[in-house]
């Protein structure tokens, strides 16, 4: 009992510590990479918006082969190789130059970005409980925000006394050397791969039969449309904000601010309440109907030419996508932790997150034309889909039955 409650406190805080390390590696880096790449690497303004849309492409594509690779030869040592070739990939952005060379380096270094969220879900999965794991994927939003914000702020210190954006490259390397680190000294004594994985031999069908499951199918596409809080937060807002409300432009960093606040404060808190009878069903379809109802929102705000009621709408949104995140998130990280097997937990998790990551290819366009449109079209046809699986969520899960 003393073994197994000090390796729980040993995963717990490496966990806690890497995601606000990796976090600010990310985010010193993120902060200023369209600077960087415009810059530094001399691309022009309108390609790297296609090298960012190409890098997450393939590292949609190549997340179901990580996975697996990491089931059949070693979660931990797939995740310490994975994030070593981060770390040298972020360093040798400092040789890309041009345009051709940006897009295909952006290409290659998606494959191995992207399989990330997957292989450092399987670590913390694996050895712990389902409840443990799933409280502490929340908690780690906490240290995720704090260190993104920090990242952030270090790299325009850099910026604001002319020391270049070099050292942001070398600390975005650094902190992902410091995670394997981290994990490696919280694992080093625990085996996170099954022994039904090791045994099997490589085969295709490994990778088939993680979207064999209707479940994993359905939350595939589940949350393809319930995560789309992201893209309108991120993408839709600021346009509409810059749109109608300039003089109000704060509105959008203030929307940032208020839901980077809300959900490290509590989605730990709403994680753990999920995992008590069910309720995580029932938060997985208010999500979805909230998302259902932003769309329908969206779509009304494109034909209104009336500023108060666009403004009405857009707190609406802002509130609504808030709520929208914090729900789906708790929810999605119980669904992971149960749908997800022993012997494939990487492949599985990596199947899931597919439409997470599809939403990230999509989202942008959709909502870029979606603002800019003068029929709402677009808004009011996903309102209709994402309104039909949320109703099926609803009834496929049995909660139109009271169960």
């Amino acid at each position: 009992m003393v073994r197994k409650q000090k390796l729980r406190n040993n995963i717990q805080l490496a966990a806690l510590l890497s995601s606000g390390i990796d976090s600010f590696g990310t985010g010193s880096f993120v902060s200023v990479s369209t600077i960087f790449f415009s810059t530094y690497s001399h691309v022009s303004p309108s390609v790297i918006g296609i090298g960012l849309t190409s890098s997450a492409i393939t590292g949609m594509i190549s997340s179901l082969p990580m996975g697996y690779l990491a089931d059949k030869y070693g979660k931990l040592k797939m995740f310490s190789i994975s994030y070593s070739l981060r770390a040298m990939g972020a360093l040798c952005w400092l040789f890309i130059n041009g345009n051709f060379q940006f897009l295909i380096y952006m290409s290659l270094f998606g494959i191995i970005d992207r399989s990330a969220a997957s292989l450092t879900r399987s670590l913390i999965i694996a050895p712990l409980s389902k409840k443990d794991a799933t409280v502490l994927m929340g908690k780690m939003m906490l240290p995720a925000n704090i260190g993104y914000g920090l990242g952030a702020g270090f790299s325009a210190f850099l910026l604001a006394i002319n020391l270049g954006l070099m050292p942001t490259v070398v600390a975005n390397a650094l902190s992902f050397l410091l995670v394997i680190f981290l994990y490696r000294a919280a694992l080093k004594d625990v085996n996170v791969t099954s022994d039904k994985a090791i045994k099997k031999p490589i085969s295709i069908k490994v990778i088939k039969s993680a979207l064999a499951n209707r479940f994993r199918r359905l939350l595939i596409v589940e949350n393809f449309l319930f995560s789309f809080h992201r893209t309108l937060l991120s993408v839709y807002i600021p346009l509409i904000v810059v749109m109608y409300f300039k003089n109000y432009s704060w509105l959008s960093p203030m929307a940032f601010i208020l839901n980077t606040v809300v959900i490290s404060l509590f989605q730990g808190k709403v994680n753990a309440w999920a995992t008590e009878n069910r309720r995580y069903d029932k938060l997985w379809v208010i999500s979805g109907a909230i998302i259902a109802t932003s769309f329908l929102v969206t779509s009304i705000t494109t034909v209104m030419h009336i500023n108060a009621l666009i403004l009405m709408a857009l707190l609406i949104l802002i509130v609504g996508q808030i709520l929208a995140e914090l729900f789906s998130s708790a929810a999605l990280a119980i669904y992971m932790v149960i749908y997800s097997r022993s012997e494939s937990l990487t492949t599985d998790l990596s199947a899931i997150n597919l439409g997470g990551q599809l939403q990230n290819v999509l989202g942008p366009t959709m909502f870029g034309s979606a603002a800019v449109s003068s029929n709402g079209l677009v808004s009011l046809l996903m309102f209709i889909l994402t309104t039909a699986v949320s109703v099926h969520a609803y009834t496929y899960r049995g909660l139109n039955k009271g169960g």
